[in-house]
């Protein structure tokens, strides 16, 4: 009887978003992957390589390798200035990592990625939750990022550089 509910609690912080019986609940902050990690410490340390390792075939991964201008601006600012940026938010840990519910999780997955702290000053006393599930608290890009992610032949890899607008990306 205890080895079951050792290995349930293993995999709480793996739930994402979860619903009860009572309505959605509000998800869990886990530590990143090491994935995850390998991605974000890329970021800090400007390792270009690393992440293109990490990225799928499209847009956001043939900005990376052109070392296009507002993809570098995008990930580590300009200047100096890293607010809104990717380094911005990764630069204050430690993280907190939020599964996003996937229609697909075989396929495909979401993060969204906060400095725990961040998340912490924007996350109220008693969440409210709306019944499509978890939105985030605060701002894109100036509270979290969201990553997108599509499993490969040769794994996870990251789809979007972590919400890169492209003349390709979605708009809406």
């Amino acid at each position: 009887m205890r080895l079951p509910v050792l290995a349930a609690l293993a995999l709480l912080p793996l739930a994402g978003c979860a619903t009860t019986e009572t309505g959605p609940v509000e998800p869990l902050c886990r530590a990143p992957n090491a994935q995850e990690f390998e991605i974000f410490r890329a970021i800090v340390a400007r390792d270009r390589q690393t992440l293109i390792r990490n990225s799928a075939e499209g847009p956001a991964r043939s900005a990376l390798i052109a070392e296009d201008p507002y993809a570098n601006g995008h990930m580590w600012g300009s200047q100096g200035y890293t607010s809104g940026t990717l380094l911005g938010i990764l630069s204050d840990p430690p993280l907190c990592v939020i599964d996003l519910p996937s229609a697909t999780p075989e396929t495909q997955r979401s993060i969204t990625v906060y400095s725990q702290a961040r998340y912490d000053q924007l996350r109220p006393a008693v969440p409210v939750l709306p019944e499509t599930g978890y939105q985030p608290y605060g701002y894109h890009r100036r509270d979290y990022i969201e990553c997108g992610f599509v499993n490969t032949a040769e794994g996870w890899r990251m789809t979007d550089l972590c919400s890169l607008v492209t003349a390709q990306s979605p708009t809406g």
